[in-house]
């Protein structure tokens, strides 16, 4: 509904420049369900990489939270097709210095393409539920993964409803999860692994997720032990670090 109110319909883009925090679950599952698309960005991204993911993309809206706002801000005055900015202020991070969400208001100088940051929260809650769900089909654009552009610029990955549903109902045949399982994941939500694997697959076998912010090697036997953990994905060098 809050998407909505903001005029983003099928096929728009929004780019969300988040950490692991349950305002990206809201926004990507929100704009699936209405049609639009989800592109998440790198957030170690600077300027330059983040401005050309919202121009390739086309992104008429930016969600970033506030602990990335510095080269969000920078990045949406470089991207003229973005129409609304909203800042997201969570848990995640919240004891970092920096501005609160009453901070966050009148970047940009009048003339600029964008509009003031909004509170992400606060727009929500004001917002009207949707009347009525649009016929999405199975074969639509839920998200726009961008590979890592190692090799060139990076590329929008065009992941469909149907292989977010395929993915997690064969992580789940894969592994044997059950609702009883506690799926745990450190990897960040930009990467299609936590997307495919951890949430779809948690959300296929009615299980529990438990999402820490970001990967430590010293914290994270701990950080398994104490979610009660029976499913943890890992990637790479997780391991033998």
């Amino acid at each position: 509904g809050m998407f909505q109110s903001l005029g983003v319909g099928e096929g728009d883009r929004v780019c969300l420049f988040l950490t692991n925090c349950p305002e990206f679950l809201y926004c990507w599952f929100g704009l699936s369900l209405i049609g639009a698309i989800t592109v998440p960005i790198n957030t170690a991204y600077k300027r330059d990489e983040t401005a050309y993911i919202l121009n390739n993309a086309e992104a008429i809206v930016l969600v970033a939270h506030r602990t990335l706002l510095e080269v969000a801000e920078e990045a949406a005055q470089l991207a003229p097709s973005i129409q609304h900015l909203l800042t997201v202020d969570s848990l995640v991070g919240a004891g970092d210095a920096g501005a609160s969400n009453s901070d966050v208001h009148n970047y940009n100088e009048p003339g600029d393409q964008v509009s003031d940051w909004a509170d992400f929260v606060q727009s929500m809650s004001h917002a009207a539920p949707i009347a009525e769900i649009p016929a999405i089909s199975p074969q639509d654009i839920s998200m726009l993964v961008y590979t890592s552009g190692t090799t060139g610029n990076p590329k929008g990955v065009q992941v469909t409803h149907q292989m977010y549903v395929a993915a997690g109902q064969g992580f789940v045949h894969w592994t044997q999860a059950s609702s009883d399982d506690r799926f745990f994941t450190c990897l960040p939500y930009f990467h299609a692994n936590a997307q495919y694997y951890s949430t779809m697959g948690a959300m296929a076998a009615g299980a529990t997720l438990v999402v820490a912010d970001r990967f430590s090697a010293s914290r994270f036997w701990d950080q398994v032990r104490e979610a009660g953990a029976t499913v943890v994905n890992f990637i790479g060098m997780m391991m033998p670090v």
